[in-house]
């Protein structure tokens, strides 16, 4: 997987923590060459956010800041719909209960993070 960028490593801690448990909970719901898909679906994620910046109209670091956590919220859910059964749907639909929680959490945490560079 490509290694990701941070602003800080709060960010990084965040961060990281928000995507384990993205990945643990989609991990548990799946199959493996399911989750595989996934975790592609992740690095796609994630070389999007380490490029922003570099074409003419990305500047904002806020914007940049926020990917992984929307994009990787979105495609979790997304994940989550079509791997859902009538024999997983309660855990499936429990762990977006958690997801959801889990990226409030986690915007306010960045949403609070000073600017300065390490």
């Amino acid at each position: 997987m490509t290694e990701t960028i941070y602003a800080n490593e709060e960010h990084r801690t965040i961060v990281e923590t928000y995507i384990t448990m993205c990945k643990e909970f989609a991990k548990d719901v799946s199959t493996l060459s399911r989750y595989e898909n996934y975790l592609e679906v992740v690095s796609v994620i994630i070389e999007y956010h380490n490029a922003y910046g570099t074409g003419t109209r990305e500047d904002n670091f806020w914007d940049w800041i926020m990917i992984i956590p929307i994009n990787l919220s979105v495609a979790t859910n997304g994940f989550f719909a079509g791997v859902e059964t009538k024999s997983n749907a309660a855990k499936v639909r429990s762990y977006g209960i958690l997801l959801d929680r889990l990226l409030e959490d986690t915007v306010s945490k960045i949403d609070k993070l000073e600017t300065i560079k390490e």
